[in-house]
């Protein structure tokens, strides 16, 4: 089968090309209208009652997003005419403010004390937008730019909304430079390790094509991505399949010293494919890891990264192929001297001391647990943006003056009788981090008949079968006291499950603090357990999937909690996209690594395993390098590029990530396999036997 497909590849090298340029332009154009979701908490599950709570808000009350608007030094008389005009805004349902509930031209030291402190403090005045689509659609991001362009001094605009489409304006801005640093990095890195200056350029072309052909698919598939998933799937798949295609050009050259290029091409791809399609499948098992996530951007950013890994693939065995043989009188012509050092010297030196190295193995793992289990994380979605946003500085602002600016939303329906939401009001009241709370069931006694309850009041807080109410809270979203008060609420309306829900901003992100947490469990699980099923199916060995796994999860271990020693916080994203990505993209190589030994054990008549793990790390450790490396290159230039936090730090332990697998696998891990090689014989199929008294010199 591999034989006739690399004899296809081959013969109909032209056609290839012309057909992946052609179905460049229907991807290309899906890439370019994907459309990018901004919001995290849209991500949530549906089945959760807070996201639940929500689509009851957005439906029955018409509201989406909500932004809150700071007025300092404003009349009440300015403050209405500009609520006015920015109730003509399309996309804006609602601005809630004090006038919706009291005359306007009530001197406000005669107000009730609720809307005093709900709508003032010192010199300013709170507004609270409500738009008709969720805070991250295109309709609301157009409402966002026509509210600032009436906006003038003294004014202060924050929330979620704003936060998101200044997040939109930033990212476009910058993921141009995203793509260009990591093509201008990797080709550095390609350029020192491989024997011509065009190779780097058709390898980078080929991968290119298939990360068109990927991004553009999301297209015709569903619509929509995240931005995380926009910004960084490029760059990983780039990252996480250049050592495929490095597979293919080492062994072409190999093939084509003793035979024509048709030929040696051909032999190339037979003899490849089974590698590449092994390391392919651990990759793919790793980012299919997070689809089982109950967080939607697991799944997006998992099935889109596992899509790209197998579209690769078969651009590396098709269109590269191609490449380069149309150019390969070019490839010779640009040949220079590769730059990889050597290895030698190490491995004897790894290969001495195997003993201490496999104790200081195991120690490893106390300081790397430590930090793992130690370290901070951060859910809070404003501490991951950038901080020179305008929404995020106002927000600053807004907080100074109202330090409890947040919100969450009780909805009931009308199975439960006016004395039964009474009381549950009434509970709720009494509990640390609530401030107050405003609705139907406040404002107005149940003895006035509804005939006699205005209009307005009716509009905010009554809708079709439903009531709301708004609770303030006295602390932030992520504040302890607000987490215990949330769980709180959610006891007190658990017997009116599926006729109550409590929802809102600081409800969303407490669901999900613990979504995240329970997912990362799950991912591990997963990731682990399938890669160890694909080594043990692969070596047919009981040993080394557990050898190979733990080495791969000790470097995983330390990249998680390296942060716990520098003193650093970690993004939630890193809990579960970490661990997976990590696996997935560098457990291929330690299977390098234990391939080459296995071979050089069969190779030596002696069968010593000390001589054939040395010079298996010194055959080996520059394709291993040159693997980590090309990660390292095609994601640290989104960590230079971005101001996004979020993406920042994620790209940057992906990074970091490859550097550790590395030292791991070049370090460490040939001590394990030398130390435990009579357990790795005796539970492998097909294990070279040695003979462990016979000694090869080590200098």
């Amino acid at each position: 089968m591999l034989d006739v497909m690399a004899r296809w590849v081959v013969k109909k090298r032209v056609l290839i090309v012309i057909l992946s340029l052609l179905f460049l332009i229907p991807a290309g154009y899906g890439m370019n209208h994907t459309r990018i979701n901004y919001d995290i908490l849209a991500y949530l599950p549906e089945r959760l009652p807070s996201v639940q709570g929500q689509n009851i808000l957005n439906q029955a009350f018409g509201y989406g997003g909500t932004g809150i608007l700071m007025l300092k030094n404003k009349s009440n008389v300015e403050a209405e005419a500009l609520k006015e005009r920015l109730e003509q805004i399309d996309g804006v349902e609602a601005v809630t403010w004090t006038s919706d509930l009291a005359d306007v031209t009530v001197p406000r030291e005669f107000l009730p004390t609720e809307l005093i402190d709900q709508f003032y403090a010192d010199d300013s005045t709170l507004m609270q937008i409500q738009f008709q689509e969720e805070a991250a659609s295109l309709k609301t991001d157009q409402a966002i730019r026509e509210i600032k362009s009436v906006l003038g001094p003294g004014t202060y605009f924050a929330g979620t909304p704003p936060m998101l489409a200044e997040l939109r304006a930033q990212l476009e801005s910058e993921m141009p430079f995203y793509s260009l640093a990591a093509v201008l990095f990797t080709l550095v890195l390609l350029g020192l390790t491989l024997p011509s200056f065009l190779l780097p350029v058709l390898i980078i072309l080929s991968i290119s094509v298939a990360i068109v052909f990927n991004l553009g698919l999301s297209f015709y598939l569903g619509g929509s991505m995240s931005y995380i998933t926009a910004a960084v799937a490029g760059a990983l798949q780039l990252g996480v399949t250049m050592d495929f295609s490095i597979f293919l050009v080492h062994r072409y050259a190999e093939e084509r010293r003793t035979k024509d290029k048709e030929s040696a091409m051909a032999d190339a791809i037979r003899h490849t494919a089974q590698a590449i399609l092994t390391s392919a499948a651990t990759a793919i098992a790793g980012f299919l890891a997070m689809t089982a996530m109950a967080l939607g951007i697991g799944g997006d950013l998992g099935m889109t990264m596992a899509r790209g890994v197998f579209i690769s693939v078969l651009m590396i065995l098709t269109l590269l192929p191609s490449l380069i043989l149309i150019f390969e009188p070019w490839i010779e012509r640009f040949q220079h001297r590769t730059f990889v050092p050597s290895f030698e010297a190490l491995a004897r030196r790894i290969v001495r001391h195997h003993k201490p190295i496999f104790g200081l193995f195991l120690l490893l793992f106390i300081p790397a647990w430590i930090g793992y289990t130690s370290v901070d994380v951060v859910y809070d979605i404003d501490r991951l943006m950038p901080q020179n946003l305008p929404a995020i500085q106002n927000l600053d602002a807004i907080r100074r003056v109202f330090p409890s600016t947040e919100s969450a939303f009780l909805i009931m329906d009308d199975t439960l009788s006016a004395a039964e939401r009474t009381h549950i009001v009434k509970q709720i009241e009494s509990l640390d981090g609530v401030k107050r709370v405003l609705g139907y069931d406040t404002l107005i006694d149940p003895a006035v008949p509804e005939a006699f309850v205005p209009e307005n009041i009716k509009a905010m807080f009554a809708q079709d079968r439903y009531n709301q109410s708004m609770i303030q809270l006295m602390y932030g979203a992520y504040d302890e006291r607000t987490t215990r008060m949330i769980e709180a609420v959610e006891t007190i309306i658990r017997p009116y499950a599926g006729h109550a829900y409590l929802t809102g901003q600081a409800v969303l992100q407490n669901d999900l603090v613990t979504t995240v947490e329970d997912d990362s469990r799950r991912v591990d699980m997963i990731s682990i357990a399938a890669i160890f099923l694909i080594i043990l199916i692969a070596f047919r060995s009981l040993a080394l999937p557990i050898i190979l796994v733990g080495s791969i999860e000790l470097a995983i271990l330390f990249n998680l909690g390296l942060d716990f020693y520098l003193g650093r916080s970690m993004p939630f994203i890193g809990t579960f996209a970490i661990g997976a990505i990590q696996l997935g993209s560098t457990i291929n190589y330690a299977i390098l690594l234990v391939t080459r030994f296995k071979e050089e054990l069969a190779r030596q008549e002696t069968k010593d395993p000390k001589a054939a793990m040395a010079r298996a790390v010194s055959a080996s450790g520059g394709a291993i390098l040159s693997s980590a490396l090309a990660l390292f290159a095609a994601v640290i230039g989104i960590w230079m590029a971005t101001d996004i936090s979020l993406l920042g730090d994620l790209t940057f332990m992906i990074a970091r990530g490859a550097l550790i697998s590395l030292t791991v696998i070049v370090f460490l891990l040939p001590a394990v396999l030398l130390t435990l090689s009579g357990f790795i014989a005796r539970t492998t199929n097909g294990w070279p036997k040695h003979h462990p008294k016979a000694q090869a010199p080590m200098s």
